[in-house]
């Protein structure tokens, strides 16, 4: 692989560079969500970036937000845009969270800034760690594309990165699209509720097709 895998899964400082300038457009199903959760939930957004999510939330009543980010100009940003939020800055390692802190987590647009599978599972099982008995993860992230564009990313750094979909943006930031099966087994340790697949912008204005996925964490009343 040509990059070491601590570069591929912390590119902090991209992130950083592009904090003011990036937009993030993947939706909340209020009323799935809210059909889930209820407004009293102690809920995290983890990796929230500028906020945007937990702003939504927030103004939908739920009382008991907290965002977390690795990007520390992503949460300036965000306490600029938002400075009633609850957010706060985290090494990219363990929460600072004791187990079964919360009833929901959040995970939008996360993964594909996290290409390593290795990576992916660790982030997924610290998760889980957080979540309460039957709490719920919430995903939503791009997948596997098919447009003539995307395949030739694919297959331009399919040997460098040794998985299909992770690929280079011409800035340098290095990414992920998923396919199905991957996300099946990545949250095999949650009761799936729901998967469907979406229409979204990306953060650079293209349109692509996503998915958005919840489960239940498995452990206590079903």
């Amino acid at each position: 692989m040509g990059l070491k895998l601590h570069s591929l899964n912390n590119q902090i400082r991209y992130w950083d560079s592009v904090a003011y300038r990036k937009n993030f457009s993947h939706p909340l199903n209020v009323r799935l969500f809210q059909s889930m959760v209820s407004p009293e939930a102690h809920i995290l957004d983890y990796g929230c970036g500028y906020g945007r999510t937990c702003q939504q939330l927030v103004e939908l009543g739920f009382k008991n937000v907290i965002g977390v980010d690795a990007s520390p100009s992503m949460i300036e940003r965000g306490k600029h845009d938002h400075p009633h939020l609850n957010l706060h800055l985290i090494d990219d390692s363990e929460l600072p969270y004791s187990n079964e802190t919360f009833d929901a987590v959040l995970l939008f647009s996360v993964l594909t800034c996290i290409p390593t599978n290795l990576r992916q599972f660790r982030v997924v099982h610290e998760i889980s760690r957080v979540l309460r008995p039957n709490g719920l993860l919430y995903i939503s992230d791009l997948l596997l594309q098919n447009d003539t564009r995307n395949r030739w990313r694919y297959d331009e750094f399919a040997d460098e990165f040794d998985i299909y979909g992770i690929f280079r943006l011409p800035d340098g930031a290095v990414v992920r699209h998923h396919d199905l099966e991957w996300i099946e087994s990545l949250t095999s340790n949650f009761l799936q509720m729901a998967l469907h697949e979406i229409d979204v912008t990306t953060m650079n204005g293209h349109p692509a097709k996503a998915f958005q996925y919840l489960g239940r964490s498995k452990g206590g009343s079903q």
